[in-house]
């Protein structure tokens, strides 16, 4: 069966599940406290909230789009994945090698079309009018999804075979008439790997900050969004790029693009758009990129630790556990009850 068909079924087959925001806290009241009178503030000065320092741009159809970044939001020198930009990973799974997070969406207030287009027209960047039309095509999903062929399971399994062999991100995508939003983000050891992010790096920075660090350099500057976003819009079979890394480097490689639409078994009525993008690097670069001598060097870097045989040791045991039934990390950020997906 196909990972992410297993995962997505598996959800809705808990019995129990739990979350960070239901757990109570109980005191004892002191009953020989004294009894205070009630006090009563009045507010005598109204003062304006501030602009956000920082904006993402949140819209009724999923644009992953920012006019700039959260620093403290970084794994070192990755800026934040914009999957996360307005959502927090309310849930996070292991199957193999393969990380499942799912996606909660923020309470914040949508951007229309045209507050949209301000907002980019009135930035001083070169890229900004590319932009706005690559926003006005993101909205086409919606009157197109329809018509879109649906793959079957076996389609899926195909390509998560092939899928395996490269460092992979992949993100499912609910789209309906009105809508459109982001429900999962999947990537692969290899992924993780390829940016020089350990297993125990990534976790400790999703429990910090409910965030997962993004391959490509989405800074203030639209550039990087506008050429991701065409190859998306334009479903381009293979495309070039630069990724980063965690130490700062940057580097050229290859991606090969699959874009699925599909009916989900959990709910027949839901579609979902499944985007998978395999990372292809040539060699001696690769050679290098997933060597698990640079990948420890960046976590004795990012703990603070000393680097010792004993560490390396421990290291090199926790890259061998790439394969368990079911991983279920509580202590990043817990579960709670989702609606379908």
């Amino acid at each position: 069966m196909s990972l992410i068909v297993r995962q997505r079924v598996g959800m809705h087959d808990e019995s129990v599940t739990q979350s960070i925001l239901s757990k109570e806290i109980k005191k004892k009241k002191n009953q020989n406290r004294k009894r205070q009178p009630i006090k009563q503030l009045v507010c005598l000065v109204s003062i304006a909230k501030p602009i956000k320092e920082h904006v993402y741009i949140k819209s009724n159809v999923e644009l992953k789009l920012a006019l700039s970044y959260i620093p403290d939001h970084c794994l070192g020198s990755l800026k934040e994945s914009p999957c996360t930009y307005n959502y927090r990973v309310s849930r996070t799974d292991r199957l193999d090698d393969v990380y499942f997070y799912t996606l909660e969406l923020l309470d914040q207030a949508n951007h229309s079309i045209d507050q949209i287009t301000n907002l980019l027209i009135n930035q001083s960047d070169p890229d900004a009018p590319l932009a706005v039309k690559l926003v006005q095509e993101r909205h086409q999903i919606l009157n197109d999804f329809t018509e879109q062929p649906y793959i079957s399971n076996e389609d899926l399994l195909n390509v998560e075979k092939i899928a395996q062999d490269y460092p992979y991100q992949c993100t499912i995508q609910k789209v309906n008439k009105d809508s459109s939003s982001l429900s999962q983000r999947i990537v692969n050891e290899q992924f993780y790997t390829l940016m020089g992010v350990s297993r125990d790096m990534m976790l400790n920075h999703l429990h910090e900050t409910k965030t997962i660090p993004s391959m490509f350099d989405l800074g203030p500057s639209l550039k990087m969004w506008c050429d991701l976003s065409a190859n998306s819009i334009q479903s381009a079979h293979t495309f070039e790029t630069y990724i980063n890394t965690y130490e700062g480097a940057q580097y050229k490689c290859t991606v090969e693009q699959r874009q699925m639409f599909k009916r989900t078994q959990v709910n027949p009525n839901q579609i979902v758009l499944i985007e998978f993008w395999l990372f292809k690097v040539d060699e001696p670069l690769k050679s290098y990129l997933m060597n698990p001598q640079r990948i420890y060097q960046n976590q004795i870097d990012y703990f603070n630790k000393k680097n010792t045989q004993q560490e390396y040791e421990v290291f090199l045991q926790s890259m061998k556990q790439k394969t368990t039934p079911q991983y279920k990390n509580k202590n990043a950020c817990g579960y709670k009850q989702l609606t379908w997906i």
